[in-house]
């Protein structure tokens, strides 16, 4: 995946983190970056979905702080003071894309900021390839499924039979995969695919293809 920089003017930051001079210090960073900030603790809207990014205070976090579950809906950064055990290990569980180290002091939030939003993007198309994966994995053996149907009505090998499905999902501009899941629910456009490949819409005899 190639590294990009975000344009942040005009996002808005949620700052999840009391009053104290390590948010000013942040706050002051934000705005020549032209990032609104909204500073609450604890968070009192949990509808996250009018801000780009969140800052929050790992020292003093708890568990169910953000009301989600699984991954986060947009990207976190820990603003990280204790090195316990006890506080990493919960930082570390909430996900975030990037650390800050405090005290805050007049720079590191653009290269956090950076950090972030590229780990946040790497980590959307890596859970959409996972998720990918298993559907094609659900999904296998509906495709065998379908290509012994195939073989036995056409008379035909594997190969043979695997080329049809390929050529009717580059028609549908889908996956074989779901291809296959469509034609399962379907007799009728099984039939219909069966038709296609026999002269004159007839299902006819061939002798089987030898491997």
């Amino acid at each position: 995946m190639s590294v990009s920089i975000p344009n942040f003017s005009t996002m808005k930051a949620l700052v999840v983190h009391r009053s104290d001079a390590n948010v000013e210090a942040l706050v002051s960073q934000l705005r020549r970056l032209n990032i609104f900030a909204i500073c609450q603790w604890p968070p009192r809207n949990r509808d996250f979905a009018a801000v780009d990014m969140i800052f929050f205070d790992t020292d003093n976090g708890f568990d169910g702080m953000f009301g989600w579950s699984g991954s986060p809906p947009i990207p976190l950064i820990a603003m990280v003071g204790s090195e316990t055990p006890g506080r990493l290990e919960w930082a570390i569980g909430q996900k975030p894309c990037a650390y800050m180290t405090k005290p805050v002091g007049s720079k590191g939030v653009f290269l956090a900021l950076v950090t972030a939003f590229n780990a946040f993007e790497a980590n959307a198309q890596r859970e959409a390839a996972m998720l990918a994966l298993e559907d094609r994995l659900r999904l296998r053996p509906i495709v065998v499924k379908i290509i012994f149907g195939l073989m036995k009505s056409l008379d035909i090998d594997d190969d043979a039979a695997f080329r049809i499905l390929r050529n009717e999902s580059m028609q549908r501009q889908m996956s074989i995969e779901e291809c296959c899941s469509e034609l399962a629910v379907s007799a009728a456009a099984q039939h219909k695919l069966i038709l296609s490949q026999t002269p004159h819409g007839k299902i006819a005899q061939h002798p089987a293809k030898t491997r």
